[in-house]
C-alpha cells in the first residue's frame, strides 16, 4: 500500500493528458449510468452511440471519436440485433469496430478478466456498453448493505476504466415512484450507485 502523500505545488506541476470523449462534449471516459423505464427506448439509444463511435459518426449532433465499440447485449438475440442496426439504416456502413456479446459473466465471476482480454486483443477499443447493468451485478450481498453492495459494484467495475482510457456505458433501470424534483433520485439503487460513478444520465419520454 502506497501512503505517501503528495503536496499541491507537485501535484499542480505534474502534465496530465487532456480528457478523452467516446462523443465530444458529452460522453468522456469514465463510469457512468443510463437509466429509464422499460420500453423507453434505453437499447435504441445505446445502439445508436454504439453506431456512431463506431463509425465516427454524431449523436445529437455531437462528434463521436471513430474507435472500437463492445457491447453487452444481455437481453437481446441476433436476429433483433441485426432488425434493430437494418432499421437505423446502416446497410451501406463499414462497422467492423462494432463487436456485440449476447452473454457475459458477472462482476465477481469473471467480467473484469473477460474485458481485460477484450482490450488485449482490440485496443482501440473505448466504448464498453452493459444492457442491463442488472445481469452482471454481484449476487452475493448477504452480509452487505443496500449501499454498500452498489458502492462495491461500481468500484470493482472502476478498475476496467481506471486501467483503460474508456467509456463504460451501464444500461439501468429507474424507479417505479418519480421524484420531479431530481432525475437522479429516480435510478434504481442506493446512492453508492450514483454517487460513484462519473456521470448519469435519465431517459424521459
Amino acid at each position: 500500500m502506497n501512503d505517501k502523500s503528495i503536496d499541491i505545488n507537485t501535484i499542480r506541476s505534474m502534465e496530465h493528458k487532456p480528457l478523452q470523449y467516446a462523443v465530444n462534449s458529452i460522453l468522456p471516459h469514465g463510469l457512468f449510468i443510463l437509466a429509464g423505464s422499460p420500453k423507453v427506448g434505453k437499447s435504441w439509444l445505446v445502439l445508436d452511440i454504439c453506431i456512431a463511435v463506431a463509425i465516427g459518426g454524431d449523436i445529437w449532433g455531437y462528434k463521436a471519436t471513430q474507435s472500437g465499440v463492445l457491447y453487452y447485449a444481455l437481453e437481446d438475440n441476433w436476429r433483433r440485433i441485426n432488425d434493430r442496426v437494418n432499421n437505423l439504416d446502416t446497410d451501406n456502413t463499414d462497422m467492423s469496430n462494432f463487436r456485440v456479446k449476447l452473454s457475459a459473466p458477472g462482476i465477481s465471476t469473471g467480467l473484469i478478466e473477460e474485458m481485460d482480454r477484450h482490450m488485449t486483443s482490440y485496443p482501440n477499443t473505448s466504448l464498453i456498453v452493459i444492457d442491463t447493468f442488472e445481469h452482471i451485478r454481484n449476487r452475493d450481498t448477504s452480509k452487505q448493505t443496500l449501499y454498500s453492495a452498489d458502492y462495491s459494484d461500481i468500484k470493482t467495475l472502476r478498475q476496467v476504466t481506471n486501467k483503460y482510457e474508456i467509456t463504460l456505458l451501464l444500461v439501468h433501470h429507474t424507479r417505479k415512484m418519480n421524484d420531479e424534483n431530481d432525475p437522479i433520485n429516480n435510478i434504481s439503487g442506493s446512492t453508492g450507485l450514483t454517487g460513484a460513478t462519473d456521470g448519469n444520465w435519465v431517459l424521459e419520454k
